[in-house]
């Protein structure tokens, strides 16, 4: 039994291996361990896989190259497109700055020419302004300063003066606002183009306001005394047509509204105060031609026109005229200018003076104690024709004062009270 056993465990040992070198007659045995068969079994299997490795790197390295240089190729190309797509939107922000930029300068540039045009206008305005107050439009002590409306600079509001502020006689003109002193800037300190281009705007707008009261009042003026002088029965002859034919000549006109800009609008209404001065001047100069102021400043009446007590007979008989008592001697002047068509005795007139002032208008100044003046003689308002005296039929020193039209006697009256009502318009 017990050597059964030892038979079991030799088999269940480990064989041993060995190694036999023979040479000749020697031989020479090694035993091989197995923890050196493991070791070198290991360092074979190791050399095997480095082998292999390089084998497969040598075979393999041209395309592990060029894989990577190709990624790499890849990378750089991405970056290169990166880049330039940056540069790119780089350039368009850059190139949409410098139109924006443009842009601005240009509307800089028209803002500035925008604002040399407003001072010319001004210019134009304020001598108009002028010729209102010259001609009795606006008084003195109206303020209607023209001012200056255009902007000194485009960084700051205009700092305009009400420029014919005033009220024109009843026609009460629209004020130019004054712009603030504070720089119309934005947020990034440029010019605010929009805020400037809106002050002008309005500095514009009210320039075109302004004129068009002037040429209003100029108008309202012409159109008055025309209306006075009407009554007396004489018609004016001025070119401009009266507002009442303006209104029959809406009934046959039309076509499409197409709106004015500033300048248009401002040139429109000058044109309009031209026409409405021009038509004022004409106005006056025919007014300066009626007899419209009475021969001697300041003297008493003492018999008015019409129907009165004849001082000869006591009986009621027509007065012709106006009497105006006034010490012998006293110089008498022409009510108007005129060429004098009589100068001499005239029956119950004494010493008379006729004028012609023409549209069949004429004037008589009778009972002269001196005639200085002939027949044929052009005089003007205010010519001294003559002395008060008490010649021909007469009770004492005045002056016997008639008005005629086409040779029939009117009351001197209507002349002269329309003679101040015109006076009273055109002060």
């Amino acid at each position: 039994m017990a050597r059964a056993r030892d038979e079991d465990r030799y088999r269940k040992r480990a064989p041993v291996r060995r190694i036999v070198l023979i040479s000749g007659d020697a031989t020479r045995t090694f035993t091989v361990r197995p923890w050196v068969a493991a070791t070198v079994a290991t360092l074979g299997a190791a050399l095997s896989v480095a082998f292999l490795g390089a084998t497969a790197y040598l075979v393999f390295r041209d395309d592990l190259i060029d894989t990577v240089l190709a990624r790499n190729a890849d990378l750089q190309q991405a970056y290169e497109d990166r880049i330039a797509s940056l540069r790119a939107e780089i350039d368009k922000i850059a190139s949409r700055q410098i139109l924006d930029q443009v842009a601005y300068d240009e509307k800089v540039e028209r803002l500035l020419s925008a604002q040399r045009s407003l001072g010319d206008r001004q210019r134009a305005v304020s001598e108009l302004i002028e010729k209102a107050r010259a001609s009795g439009l606006i008084g003195d002590d109206d303020h209607a300063d023209a001012g200056s409306t255009a902007p000194a600079a485009l960084g700051y509001a205009p700092s305009a003066e009400a420029s014919a502020a005033a009220s024109f006689r009843g026609l009460e003109a629209d004020p130019i606002v004054t712009g603030s002193a504070a720089p119309l800037t934005d947020s990034e300190g440029k010019v605010d183009v929009a805020a400037v281009g809106a002050e002008i705007a309005a500095l514009d707008a009210a320039q075109a306001r302004t004129v068009r009261t002037i040429a209003a009042a100029a108008e309202a003026r012409a159109d008055e005394v025309i209306r006075v002088v009407g009554r007396l029965g004489v018609t004016l002859a001025v070119a401009a047509p009266t507002k009442a034919d303006a209104s029959d000549a809406l009934d046959a006109v039309g076509g499409p509204f197409v709106p004015l800009g500033s300048a248009e609008a401002l040139a429109s209404a000058m044109a309009d105060a031209s026409q409405a001065f021009d038509t004022l001047g004409k106005v006056r100069g025919a007014v300066a031609r009626l007899p419209l102021v009475v021969p001697i400043e300041g003297a008493d009446r003492t018999s008015n026109f019409g129907s009165r007590t004849d001082p000869f007979l006591g009986s009621v008989a027509f007065h012709a005229g106006i009497d105006f008592r006034s010490p012998s001697g006293k110089a008498v002047e022409a009510t108007a200018p005129g060429r004098v068509v009589n100068a001499g005795p005239t029956g119950g007139y004494g010493n008379m003076v006729e004028i012609d002032h023409g549209r069949g208008l004429s004037t008589r100044y009778a009972h002269l104690s001196q005639i200085d003046v002939e027949v044929g003689q052009e005089v003007r308002r205010g010519t001294v024709i003559g002395e008060v005296g008490s010649t021909g039929r007469s009770t004492g020193p005045h002056l016997h004062y008639e008005t005629r039209v086409n040779g029939i006697a009117v009351n001197p009256e209507t002349y002269l009270s329309a003679g101040d009502r015109i006076r009273a318009i055109l002060r």
